[in-house]
């Protein structure tokens, strides 16, 4: 990313007062330009371009076999359903996990078997996990890449950053800034 500064042009008093040469004038000029122009913090890396990516081969990210939709987000179904559809608003339970594009896993949650608790997201007693498709409280890869599934079936989503979490990434720094995550899901049921 490029950064460009104004650099503000020294009055004529301070740039060529009595015993000031107009150089040392013009180096304090380029000194200050050179100092970060009022550094604003870090910048954020610009966005990848997803079709340029090289994905960890564990993944099997194939982007010629999925489907891009409005919002940017990559679907591909892996395992088709065959239990009820999965809409806005509707309760489910499943298995995740999620992943940098290199590979690195970041993210997982395993339901354990038999056990359903709706209202919970995820638990910290068991690890139950339970989300209400369409809340918007996670990421919304979450909320778009859910929602169509059939309860059975698996799900392979490429997730672009503004979808995922965005320039800053994620609270706990295990998901960095502008980072393409990719998820898997395995929907165990929609709410009874």
């Amino acid at each position: 990313m490029i950064r460009y500064c104004t650099l503000s042009r020294p009055s004529s008093a301070g740039a060529t007062a009595r015993g000031v040469p107009k150089l040392l004038a013009a180096l304090a000029v380029f000194a200050t330009a050179m100092t970060g122009c009022g550094d604003d913090g870090p910048v954020a890396p610009e966005p990848p371009d997803i079709e340029s990516l090289v994905f960890a081969p564990e993944l099997n990210v194939d982007l010629s076999q999925m489907t891009l939709t409005a919002s940017g987000l990559y679907v591909r179904d892996l395992v088709d359903g065959d239990g009820p559809r999965v809409g806005q608003q509707i309760g489910v339970r499943f298995n995740y996990q999620g992943w940098l594009h290199d590979g690195t896993a970041v993210d997982k949650g395993v339901y354990p078997a038999n056990q359903f608790s709706p209202g919970a997201f995820i638990s910290p007693f068991d690890g139950e996990v339970y989300y209400l498709v369409g809340s918007g409280e996670t990421i919304a890869a979450w909320d778009l890449g859910l929602d169509g599934m059939r309860s059975g079936g698996t799900r392979q989503l490429v997730v672009p950053p503004r979808l995922g979490f965005g320039g800053t990434g994620s609270a706990d720094g295990r998901v960095p800034g502008n980072a393409v995550m990719v998820y898997v899901f395995e929907l165990l049921a929609v709410e009874p």
